[in-house]
C-alpha cells in the first residue's frame, strides 16, 4: 500500500512540473504574441488556439498533487475546538466529500470528450482536434480521483488508530513529495 501510495505522489509530483512548465510555455507565449502585435502589428497567428487546448491539461496536471499534499482549501476550526478524535472524524468526511466530487468532475469529463470526439470540434485557427487534449485533462482528474481516494483511506486510517498515525505520516520526509 505504501509503495502505490508513494508512487502516486511521484506521478502527481511529476505532472504538476509539467503543469507548471505548461503554463511558462503559454505565459511565453502570450508575451510573445503581444510583443509582436506592439512592435511588428504582426501578431502570432494560433495562440489563443494553443491557449484554448492547453490550459485545461495545465491546470488538471496539478489537481493530483494538491489532493495529495492536502493543500485544498479548508476550515479547521470545529477540528481544533473538538479535539483530536473529531478532528480525524471530519478530516475524514472531507476527504471523503472532495473524492466524490473529484470523481463526479472526472466521470462528467468523459462524457464530455466522448462528445467533442463524436462532434469533431478543432480549434478555430489551427484546425487542431480538441478531443485528445481534453482526453488528457480527463485521465489526470481520474488520476487525482485515485490520490484522493488513497487520501481518503489514510484518513480512515488515522481515525481508527488514533491521530498520531496521521502526524507521522505528514513528518515522513522520505516521501518523494
Amino acid at each position: 500500500m505504501q509503495l502505490i501510495w508513494n508512487r502516486s505522489q511521484a506521478l502527481a509530483r511529476a505532472l504538476t512540473l509539467i503543469g507548471f512548465t505548461g503554463l511558462l510555455v503559454l505565459a511565453l507565449m502570450t508575451t510573445s504574441d503581444v510583443l509582436m502585435r506592439w512592435l511588428f502589428q504582426a501578431p502570432l497567428q494560433g495562440v489563443n488556439d494553443v491557449i484554448s487546448v492547453v490550459m485545461a491539461v495545465v491546470i488538471s496536471a496539478c489537481i493530483p498533487a494538491n489532493l495529495a499534499m492536502k493543500q485544498n482549501i479548508r476550515v479547521e476550526v470545529f477540528g481544533a475546538v473538538a479535539g483530536p478524535r473529531l478532528k480525524a472524524a471530519l478530516e475524514a468526511f472531507s476527504s471523503l466529500l472532495t473524492f466524490i466530487l473529484i470523481a463526479l468532475i472526472a466521470w462528467q469529463f468523459v462524457s464530455y470528450v466522448t462528445s467533442l470526439k463524436v462532434n469533431g470540434d478543432r480549434t478555430w485557427v489551427l484546425g487542431w482536434q480538441v478531443w485528445p487534449w481534453w482526453s488528457a485533462a480527463t485521465a489526470m482528474l481520474w488520476l487525482a480521483a485515485f490520490v484522493q481516494a488513497m487520501v481518503l483511506i489514510t484518513d480512515i486510517a488515522s481515525l481508527f488508530s488514533g491521530p498520531d498515525v496521521d502526524a507521522r505520516a505528514n513528518d515522513d520526509t522520505s516521501s518523494p513529495l
